[in-house]
């Protein structure tokens, strides 16, 4: 019993460290890239419509 429970609480640990991995390497630097870009977009827009 405690095997099992054991390779379960692996299993999600591991999952779960795998979405960290993903979500720091790729998922946020690509949401704060695109922030960035759409702000630097708005401000040369409303710069050259004053």
């Amino acid at each position: 019993m405690f095997t099992g429970g054991f390779l379960l609480f692996l299993a999600i640990f591991s999952l779960a460290f795998w979405v960290l991995i993903f979500l720091s390497a790729f998922a946020l630097p690509y949401s704060i890239t695109l922030y960035v870009m759409e702000k630097l977009k708005r401000k040369k827009n409303n710069s050259s419509e004053s």
